[in-house]
């Protein structure tokens, strides 16, 4: 009988993510809880788990305000091979204080006209969600783990981002995890292009034609991990994002100063 509710209660919290994640994508752009640049061995009980996240994000473009979106959330490992949120990796290498993995992560820059309230979006051309992947590597001392990344958009824009971050695990309490998290994305001319530049097709009055330049971007985080139970743990992240002049100049874009709130429930068996 207690298997047979455990099936019942994963395959209802399939039904669920999937049905949030088909329903909310399409109307917003969702923010996952960034977990690549994290130690990965911090706040985690167990790798095997499914649940949901919930965000709500200031989006840069003209029009856009705040949007609030969810995501399926998985966790899961076998060997080397893992997932965690919407991150998938593979490790290389490791020992005592250094990982290498390859990494796919999810990344949600795109617009679609219908984001703006007062139709200062018209004439855009849609873009959509896609993946990163590329290489992450992490230097893990007791004080700090640090983070390199470099990663190749894979799907859409065959742009590319540097990520570089430093981070610090602290457990204030035995089943709790807070992880103060700040860093640089430097993100290429292809990048910022595809989703910040207009074309040609696109100009508009008081829009003119903008290529898209390189654009370097600070980012803050805090991450909280709580083991509420055995198998409960609460997700959330509060992560402030100051965009580059690159992303910054371009005539679609009224806001570098970026918040985003994302909170979760996973499920961990």
């Amino acid at each position: 009988m207690r298997n047979k509710k455990r099936s019942i209660a994963i395959h209802s919290a399939l039904i669920v993510s999937g049905f949030m994640f088909n329903t909310l994508l399409a109307n917003a752009a969702p923010v996952a809880i960034e977990t690549s640049t994290l130690d990965k061995d911090a706040g985690t009980t167990s790798r095997y788990g499914i649940g949901f996240t919930s965000s709500f994000a200031q989006r840069p473009f003209v029009g856009v305000d705040v949007q609030d979106a969810s995501l399926p959330y998985i966790s899961f490992n076998y060997k080397d091979f893992y997932v965690e949120g919407l991150n998938i990796g593979y490790r290389l290498w490791k020992n005592n204080n250094v990982r290498v993995d390859v990494l796919a992560t999810p990344r949600f820059y795109e617009v679609e006209a219908s984001f703006a309230d007062n139709n200062e979006l018209n004439g855009i051309d849609k873009t959509k969600p896609t993946y990163f992947a590329g290489v992450s590597t992490q230097y893990i001392t007791h004080h700090i783990t640090y983070t390199f990344q470099i990663l190749t958009d894979i799907i859409e824009s065959n742009g590319s981002e540097i990520v570089v971050t430093g981070s610090k695990a602290f457990k204030p309490g035995k089943s709790f995890t807070l992880t103060p998290t700040a860093g640089i994305t430097y993100q290429d001319s292809k990048l910022v292009d595809h989703f910040y530049g207009v074309q040609a097709n696109e100009v508009a009055a008081g829009r003119p034609v903008y290529g898209g330049q390189g654009s370097t971007n600070i980012h803050t985080s805090l991450t909280g991990v709580w083991d509420a139970s055995k198998h409960i743990q609460l997700l959330g992240q509060l992560k402030y994002e100051k965009l580059g002049s690159g992303i910054g100049d371009s005539p679609i874009i009224d806001d570098t100063d970026i918040v985003t709130l994302a909170l979760g429930l996973v499920y961990r068996f």
